[in-house]
């Protein structure tokens, strides 16, 4: 049996659920000079990440935010992490993490959903929208959560938390902070 083919069995076994000691026993059979060759090509089949990725982790939007503002908790998603561009559905991924967020919501409590857009697009329109994203975080909060008794409220472009422009310029990653849709309860 060639090197490779020992380090591929070995890794297949790792992989199929099987015991640790059964992965040792197949790469015992390496000699040492085997074991320096397998590893070798290991390093030569490896590539470095590249310095970027880094960057683009950072720049990665998280899903929510949770604040407290006095007696409320105010959980703020994003809009854009949650809904495609001008849309309301929500992804099942999106669904599950909602119903995260609200694990810890007091048996019983009123819960205002609210949806925000930016000032994109005209005033009607952002008001529709933001009623219908509103309302699909409240179906999946229903589901989720049935005690909960739900407020659903569409605010549109008349709530902004950022500029949606700088000096007549647009401003994307205001807009961006601006679409968002707010879970807020007491306690």
């Amino acid at each position: 049996m060639t090197v490779t083919t020992l380090v591929a069995v070995a890794l297949w076994l790792s992989q199929g659920g099987l015991p640790a000691s059964d992965v040792d026993e197949a790469l015992a059979t390496l000699s040492d000079s085997d074991h320096a060759a397998s590893i070798s090509l290991l390093a030569d089949g490896m590539t470095m990440l590249d310095p970027s990725l880094t960057q683009l982790a950072e720049s990665i939007s998280p899903l929510e935010a949770e604040t407290t503002q006095g007696e409320e908790t105010v959980i703020s998603l994003s809009s854009d992490v949650l809904f495609e561009f001008d849309r309301s559905a929500i992804s099942e991924t999106a669904r599950k993490k909602i119903a995260e967020l609200v694990a810890d919501v007091p048996e019983g409590a009123t819960v205002e959903i609210g949806g925000h857009t930016d000032s994109v697009s005209d005033e009607a329109y952002n008001q529709e929208l933001s009623e219908k994203r509103a309302q699909a975080v409240a179906d999946v909060l229903a589901q989720a959560r049935p005690d909960l008794q739900l407020d659903v409220k569409g605010y549109g472009e008349s709530q902004p938390v950022a500029d949606n422009e700088r000096g007549g310029e647009d401003h994307p990653e205001g807009r961006a902070l601006n679409r968002r849709v707010e879970i807020r309860y007491e306690g």
